[in-house]
């Protein structure tokens, strides 16, 4: 299981390409590649955890 709690709040596939400025096409491709940030299955929909997804962020942000 992630290292996130369970109170994180939790985004959709959307909502991080918003974020990430990435197309949702190119995190489904990350996804299954296993790169990209930590993902779940949820009823069938991908999801993450925000502190994943910004850490994810800033772990790009520091190998630039």
């Amino acid at each position: 299981m992630s290292e996130a709690t369970t109170c994180d709040t939790v985004l959709d596939i959307k909502q991080v390409a918003e974020r990430t400025g990435l197309a949702v096409k190119t995190l489904y491709n990350l996804r299954g590649r296993g790169e990209g940030p930590k993902s779940f299955a949820l009823r069938g929909r991908v999801r993450y955890f925000e502190a994943d997804v910004n850490a994810w962020i800033a772990d790009a942000a520091s190998a630039a």
